[in-house]
């Protein structure tokens, strides 16, 4: 039989069941030689000798120690009794992380659900029947495959520097209307309200601007299941910073300044007190106020020795984005949370837009 073509195969089909069937992750999951021995006829319908597969393990062992696959020193496959187990392979993704990864498939309108399919089957010793059972609720609504080819267009144009042109409109109901055509510059892609966005240079916003001082005024966001189409342009340049520094920092600047993917036009600086019944609702207000801008550096708690009766005062940097107003007001949408905001200018504007909400609510004053 050591010489027959299924001997040959039957290395590789150990490896594999140590690779699949054997978790590095559980100390409960292991497999004895007669199950060795039984899967191999089960596949092959031979029976081997318990030596050709004890020879086998150790050729798979020094396979795996001469690519270093496993820690200097340590065997892939060991034995304790009479299981044998194996240890992590070098850059392995672990049990955890591959529940993350199908988790984040499965809460995300962009990824098709057949992934996590192919995700599980990776992973078989990772999804078991308990294991396996979905504890994490899924969102059915996925987009469409015609918008993942536009999103690896983006991804395209902004790896080769291409410009791209777009069909952007406004969401009405399920269809797309007002919709005009956009030569882009793609930079980058961002990630807010469960949805990509593109950053990119408006090339005719760009025309008349000068590289580099000027450039950032054309920076624009655009949502991508608001695009209709993204083409391939051949007869536009490709305008981009000529300093990749700068260009760091500017959609740095640019994405930090943003209020729920609204990006504002310049940063200020807005001073609050938040005010509460009792610290816990301080403190749920001020957690969902938080969430909502892109970078934690940007909100300092000025004042937090009230905090046990119910006072928290905080300075927000951030973009001024009519967003901004919105988050604002919903602060006080909290039950027992009041707000003084400390900025004159902001208080006026915040002001107007209470007074269009008064109206909406067909309040006869304010």
């Amino acid at each position: 039989m050591a010489n027959s073509e299924l001997s040959k195969l039957k290395i590789l089909f150990i490896y594999d069941y140590f690779k699949t069937r054997v978790n590095a992750f559980d100390p409960n999951s292991y497999v004895t030689v007669n199950d060795l021995i039984g899967y191999l006829e089960e596949q092959t319908g031979t029976t081997f000798e318990r030596k050709s597969i004890y020879a086998d393990i150790n050729k798979i062992n020094e396979y795996i120690g001469k690519t270093h696959k496993v820690k200097s020193g340590d065997l892939w496959i060991t034995t304790e009794g009479k299981k044998y187990r194996r240890n992590e392979l070098d850059g392995e993704i672990t049990t955890d992380e591959a529940r993350l990864i199908v988790d984040a498939i499965s809460t995300t309108a962009f990824v098709d659900t057949e992934l996590c399919k192919k995700i599980i089957n990776m992973f078989p010793t990772y999804f078991t029947r308990s294991s396996g059972r979905r504890v994490l609720y899924s969102h059915d609504e996925k987009i469409t495959r015609r918008m993942i080819s536009w999103l690896n267009n983006i991804r395209n144009g902004i790896e080769r520097k291409e410009a791209k042109k777009i069909i952007y409109g406004y969401q009405l109901g399920s269809e797309l209307t007002e919709k005009n055509e956009r030569i882009i510059s793609p930079l980058t892609l961002d990630w807010e309200n469960n949805c990509y966005y593109v950053i990119a240079i408006d090339n005719t916003a760009a025309k008349d601007l000068k590289r580099d001082q000027e450039l950032s005024k054309a920076l624009r966001r655009y949502r991508l299941d608001r695009v209709a189409n993204v083409l391939e342009v051949s007869n536009a340049p490709y305008i981009d910073y000529e300093s990749e520094k700068l260009k760091s920092q500017e959609l740095k600047r640019f994405i930090d300044n943003s209020v729920s993917a609204y990006s504002g036009d310049k940063v200020i600086l807005v001073q609050l007190t938040i005010k509460g019944n009792t610290r816990k609702d301080v403190l749920k207000a001020y957690g969902a106020f938080s969430s909502r801008l892109n970078n934690d550096n940007n909100i300092h708690i000025e004042d937090d020795t009230k905090l046990d009766k119910g006072i928290l005062k905080i300075n927000v940097k951030t973009g001024h984005a009519p967003t901004l107003y919105t988050d604002l007001f919903e602060l006080t949408t909290f039950e027992g949370v009041e707000i003084e905001i400390h900025n004159d200018d902001i208080c006026k504007e915040y002001g107007e837009y209470i007074r269009k909400a008064a109206r909406a609510a067909k309040l006869q004053s304010l």
